[in-house]
C-alpha cells in the first residue's frame, strides 16, 4: 500500500471515528417549536449537550449539560438584551438554585417536544 493510500485510510478512519462520537443525537434539532427558534447541539465528541432558544422577544436562554452526559443541566444562562446571567444548579443560594430547577423543566420540556417532532412521520396514517 502506498503512503497516499495508507493516509487515505487513516483519514477515513478517524473521520468515522468522530462522526460515530454523538451520545444524543436523537435530540440533534434546528428549528422552530411554537414561536421559540431552537437548537440542540453537541459538543466535546458528545459530551456537551447544549440547547439554545431564541424567544420571540429576542432573549436567548442556553442550557447547558457539561458534566456526566446525563442531560441534567449545570447551568441556564440567560441573555436580555446586553446583560447576560449565568445561574448555576449547584448555587447554594436557594433562589439562583430554583431558576436552575425550573430551567431544568423547561429543558426536559423541548427535549420532549424535540423527540415527538423528530418521530412525528412514525405515527401519521
Amino acid at each position: 500500500m502506498t503512503i497516499k493510500k495508507t493516509l487515505g485510510v487513516i483519514a477515513l478512519a478517524s473521520t468515522i471515528g468522530l462522526v460515530g462520537c454523538s451520545n444524543n443525537q436523537e435530540y440533534n434539532f434546528k428549528g422552530k417549536i411554537g414561536e421559540d427558534q431552537v437548537y440542540f447541539y453537541e459538543k466535546n465528541l458528545g459530551n456537551t449537550n447544549i440547547l439554545e432558544v431564541v424567544k420571540t422577544d429576542g432573549s436567548i436562554v442556553k442550557f447547558v449539560d457539561d458534566a456526566n452526559n446525563d442531560l441534567k443541566i449545570e447551568y441556564v444562562q440567560i441573555t436580555t438584551g446586553k446583560n447576560q446571567t449565568s445561574y448555576y444548579a449547584s448555587s447554594k443560594n436557594p433562589i439562583v438554585a430554583g431558576i436552575a430547577q425550573k430551567a431544568q423543566e423547561e429543558f426536559d420540556s423541548y427535549l420532549t417536544k424535540i423527540i415527538e417532532i423528530q418521530t412525528a412521520p412514525l405515527y401519521k396514517e
